[in-house]
């Protein structure tokens, strides 16, 4: 995505809003890639607008698969590698910035015999992927990281030679890399186990279910649920304004770890009812302080940090190295919007600690200039909204996985 540093004027208002959230873009890139490895249509509903869902898309078009789209349902036609045309040629693909779109696609890729260039695009290039391409290797797939100078990201050849029916796949820095050769291999007799699993072992789950449960349905269908990461940002300024209520959240998915800012809203004095009509919060004249381990979400620390400026006290968000290998340094980035804002924070390297004190004091109107990061650009957006408003540059990003976010949250 190309950088827009255009400003966007935020205002400072209350929030007081019914919406619909984004469905959940993990849950529909492993839909896609389960769908393009079965034979026969499969039907996805609830497809989102995610820039990563669109590049994996346009990527598995490029391959040869049929994706017939009607509104936000999908329907992927055919399989892969069953419809791989044999090219002397080497295949392209622009695979953006996302995770799950990249550490899915190169597993993917190697169900065939053609030779493909993964071009990534942004801070993805620098992101951890050595896990996976160790796991590919050991299965007989080739796997080159071009340099500085070359024209390609990543170069893959299969097909898998299945040389192990058993394959352990490092997954400390992310469970990514496991969850894509699962997905990957999924019709095969290839066993997957995910290694050192410390973070994100939700999404690992949702991957074995979502195969478990395919495998079993003869319908071959999916339906997307809503984002609950996305979810986490109206819900983060209800807290602290009148009400909100989201229409098409109407059950808890367990599997998306960032379900768990439910829990934590109620913990810290928030009201949360889920019922046929949605969601609706109500949050409470004072809010508690946080005190969480915050490995297993930590795509959640950005609104938590926000919501922790707004508690009564000293919160404390611990386990976050991992944040340091995503779309930016999350853990540097959420620090320099607490400083942008005056918020007091401390952390703590050795221990992996993030200490904030609350409530923060409204202060003037803040112009911030955050990285190409979606989710550290929401976070700024949130402490517009609550202080005196402000600019925000790299605005656009937010469509990687909150398409129309500013319009939604009533800007």
């Amino acid at each position: 995505m190309t950088s827009n540093n255009s400003p966007f004027s935020v205002k400072a208002s209350e929030f007081d809003n019914t919406l619909l959230v984004p469905t959940s873009k993990s849950f529909a890139n492993r839909a896609l890639i389960i769908a393009a490895i079965t034979e026969g249509p499969v039907l996805i509903k609830n497809m989102p607008r995610s820039t990563d869902v669109i590049t994996m898309k346009e990527c598995l078009t490029e391959l040869g698969l049929v994706i017939v789209e009607d509104g936000n349902n999908l329907t992927v036609q055919n399989s892969f590698p069953d419809c791989e045309e044999v090219s002397t040629h080497i295949i392209n693909l622009p695979s953006g910035d996302g995770g799950t779109t990249n550490r899915f696609l190169m597993p993917f890729l190697a169900r065939g015999k053609n030779k493909y260039h993964l071009n990534a695009a942004g801070h993805m290039r620098n992101r951890p992927m050595q896990a996976l391409t160790d796991a590919l290797q050991e299965l007989g797939v080739k796997v080159k990281r071009g340099e500085e100078s070359s024209d390609y990201w990543y170069e893959i050849q299969g097909p898998y030679k299945e040389l192990t029916k058993k394959i352990e796949v490092e997954s400390s820095e992310s469970t990514q890399f496991a969850t894509g050769l699962m997905l990957a291999t999924a019709d095969t007799e290839i066993a997957v186990v995910a290694k050192n699993m410390h973070n994100s072992s939700s999404y690992f789950a949702m991957t074995e279910f979502m195969i478990s449960a395919f495998k079993g349905d003869p319908q071959n269908n999916f339906t997307v649920p809503v984002d609950f990461s996305s979810l986490s940002y109206p819900l983060a300024m209800g807290l602290t304004s009148i009400a909100v209520h989201v229409k098409n959240c109407t059950a808890i998915d367990t599997y998306q770890a960032d379900s768990v800012f439910i829990d934590i809203i109620e913990e810290i004095g928030g009201r949360v009812d889920i019922d046929g009509i949605g969601l609706k919060l109500r949050g409470p004249e004072k809010l508690k302080a946080i005190d969480r381990d915050c490995s297993g979400f930590p795509d959640l620390v950005p609104t938590l940090a926000y919501v922790a400026s707004q508690c009564n006290g000293t919160s404390l968000l611990k386990n976050l190295s991992v944040l340091r290998h995503k779309e930016s340094d999350r853990v540097a980035e959420v620090m320099k919007v607490l400083s942008a804002f005056g918020v007091e924070h401390s952390y703590d390297e050795k221990s992996d600690d993030l200490s904030i004190t609350g409530p923060m004091k409204v202060s003037e109107p803040v112009d911030f200039e955050p990285p190409a990061d979606h989710r550290i650009i929401m976070m700024a957006y949130l402490f517009m909204r609550m202080n005196k408003g402000g600019s925000l540059t790299n605005h656009e990003h937010v469509a990687k996985s909150f398409p129309r976010f500013f319009e939604k949250m009533g800007t």
